[in-house]
């Protein structure tokens, strides 16, 4: 579909719900996820979560398309705009979220925030305030490490929330 990208503001918690009744209207979405590791009742679970809560993109033409019923949809709360014209996005922004996704359209954080032989320091756990170099991803929830340690190099591996840049 040619057009530009537009950034719809939804409803709280209705990203998914807007995005397929912006879907069955015949609109190309967008919705940009991550996995998030939480913990509720004492387990531990990995979900999928909006990249950007309550929003998501929508793929119009808006001098074709009957752009506005998009703000009538259920889910929706409004599409960003500059008074009546609705405000696009630039296309290099949605490219560059997408080049991020892994094979299962999914963001991969750790990969987007961390490059092979950067500081980082571990911020939490046993190892807390331990300075090593990012080596590699070990899934969607655990991160590779090199650190010295008794005076060698040693591969720790750790959750990826529990790292920063050093």
């Amino acid at each position: 579909m040619q057009g530009n990208w537009f950034v719809v503001q939804t409803q709280p918690h209705c990203e998914v719900k807007a995005k397929r009744h912006l879907v069955n209207q015949g609109f190309e979405t967008y919705l940009p996820v991550y996995r998030r590791r939480i913990r509720h009742a004492g387990r531990t679970s990995v979900v999928t979560r909006p990249l950007f809560p309550g929003y998501l993109f929508v793929l119009f033409d808006p001098e074709v398309s009957r752009w506005r019923s998009i703000n009538g949809t259920v889910g929706v709360r409004q599409i960003l705009s500059d008074g009546e014209r609705p405000r696009y996005l630039d296309e290099k922004i949605v490219a560059e979220i997408k080049a991020r996704e892994d094979e299962s359209g999914v963001i991969d954080l750790a990969a987007a925030t961390f490059v092979r032989g950067q500081a980082v320091r571990v911020t939490e756990g046993p190892m807390v305030n331990i300075e090593g170099l990012f080596q590699d991803i070990r899934d969607e929830s655990r991160v590779i490490l090199l650190v010295s340690l008794l005076g060698r190099k040693v591969r720790l591996q750790v959750p990826a929330e529990a790292i920063e840049a050093a």
